[in-house]
């Protein structure tokens, strides 16, 4: 009975046939279950201290701003160097900055400076750590499971979505905002662990141009391939129009549902459940649909259920409808990445990941600050709703604005 279940849990996630892979899925879930209890307790803590809409959105976009200035460069470094030393050295950085957050915290010595200047250093460590962190999966699978892997990456940071912010929430309550900040930092150094574990393929030197060179040859190969331009361009306004409600939340679970730490935690822990079924589902299904209406299906569903989110008064409801929020995003958003790592050149990949992450993470303060601005004039619902309203015709315009062969099958 064991050996059929392990067979088909293999034949369902292939890309855990791979040891070096399983080895960074795990530690990626430690790491990231970090990363989401200091997201829940961020937005809370700034909330707490301002009562300003406006306040948390300007934070998370501090917070975001290194994505947008380095993250090129961190994919011209992710080509030249071997990749594991790269994340070696953003784990130990990340590890420093957040336990230090979580030190002042718990003894009394924060204030939004010292916030904002830790986490914009977190925030480099992570725009050097990202372009490694996804063009390195390509080392650890075969080609033939590269959809599956990614699908599983995703899922990764979608299941700590479930586990992170619900106990934070209950940290936060329990012993304090500063033990989540604590806490993502110890986690830290499971990834680091993992990567002198990982059997790595031997980096060939080769000689490259110049930095900046190199970077406008990245952005000319990506701008004249046709699949990766349009993709990149629809992460572009998922990022800033629907990612951005992430923000938001510690505003709406207070101001519309009258939650505190622990119900603003299970709104997260909602999103990454419906997400982490999503990546379940885009991982063992991908062969079987096409690379076109999967991404279709994602978006229409994300800016759907983000609409109907930002209508319901029932926190019930909402929790509903943010599980509907994850299933789509991580449907659409894994597919999304599967393809464009499936059309690179490998002489290319650190860099056109790096412009990927610029997309996802890099135009993130944009979506912060758009969201909080609006919130702060509107409210938070009317906000969301219009992120959920662009997202959803986005959607449609991809679909029926690209050839049928343009997209991966």
């Amino acid at each position: 009975m064991t050996e059929i279940l392990k067979r088909h849990t293999l034949n369902v996630f292939p890309a855990l046939r791979y040891k070096n892979y399983r080895i960074f899925f795990y530690a990626q879930i430690i790491s990231l279950t970090g990363h989401w209890m200091q997201t829940v307790a961020q937005g809370y803590l700034v909330f707490q201290i301002t009562h300003s809409a406006f306040m948390v959105g300007l934070m998370e976009a501090i917070a975001q701003l290194p994505a947008m200035l380095l993250t090129l460069w961190g994919g011209v470094l992710a080509d030249k160097f071997p990749k594991q030393n790269i994340l070696k050295i953003t784990q130990l950085c990340q590890f420093l900055f957040a336990s230090s957050l979580g030190i002042l915290i718990i003894s009394g010595h924060i204030n939004l400076i010292s916030l904002g200047l830790l986490t914009f250093l977190l925030g480099i460590a992570k725009a050097l750590d990202h372009p490694a962190r996804i063009s390195i999966i390509t080392e650890l699978v075969e080609k033939k499971d590269l959809h599956a892997a990614t699908a599983m990456n995703m899922s990764t940071f979608n299941s700590a979505r479930i586990v992170g912010p619900a106990v934070a929430g209950w940290l936060i309550v329990a012993f304090g905002v500063g033990w989540a900040f604590l806490l993502n930092g110890i986690a830290f150094i499971a990834p680091f662990l993992a990567y002198n574990f990982i059997k790595f393929t031997p980096h060939i030197s080769k000689p490259h141009p110049g930095t900046f060179q190199s970077i406008k040859d990245g952005l000319s190969y990506a701008g004249t391939h046709s699949v990766i331009r349009i993709l990149l361009l629809y992460l572009a306004i998922i990022s800033i129009f629907g990612w951005s409600y992430t923000t938001i939340l510690p505003v709406v679970a207070e101001h519309v549902f009258s939650q505190g730490a622990k119900g603003l935690g299970y709104l997260y822990s909602a999103a990454g459940a419906g997400s982490v079924l999503g990546a379940i589902s885009v991982s063992a299904y991908t062969k079987k649909f096409a690379g076109k209406k999967l991404i279709l299906f994602g978006g229409l569903l994300y800016g759907a259920a983000l609409i109907l989110f930002s209508l319901t008064p029932n926190y019930y409801m909402a929790l509903v409808f943010l599980f509907l929020t994850g299933f789509g995003i991580t449907t659409q958003n894994s597919t999304i990445q599967a393809t464009i790592q499936h059309a690179v050149e490998d002489r290319f990949r650190g860099r056109v990941s790096s412009i990927q992450s610029l997309v996802l993470m890099g135009l993130h303060p944009v979506g912060s600050f758009q969201i909080g601005t609006v919130a702060e004039h509107f409210g938070s619902q009317i906000a969301v709703r219009i992120g959920g309203v662009v997202l959803f015709i986005s959607a449609i315009l991809l679909f029926f604005k690209t050839p049928k062969s343009s997209l991966h099958k």
